[in-house]
């Protein structure tokens, strides 16, 4: 593996915690009432933005050498 794809996969396991928590405090909150409710928002869609662009980049990349290395069997 390239150590581009090891940082992006990083990220992704980051952004997925993230996601994760923030995500289950947006469940529980009914709205937002405070300036940290606001921040929780925030934090969601600024790891959620990175995860989902660096986790099709990665699964494009697997499909590709997965490709490249099923021709190169047969």
């Amino acid at each position: 593996m390239k150590t581009n794809t090891i940082q992006q996969i990083v990220i992704i396991a980051i952004s997925f915690i993230g996601l994760r928590l923030s995500g289950s405090n947006l469940i529980a909150m009914s709205s937002i009432k405070s300036l940290l409710d606001g921040l929780n928002v925030m934090i969601f869609f600024s790891c959620f933005f990175p995860f989902l662009i660096l986790s099709i980049a990665v699964t494009t990349k697997f499909f590709k050498s997965f490709l490249k290395l099923t021709t190169n069997f047969f």
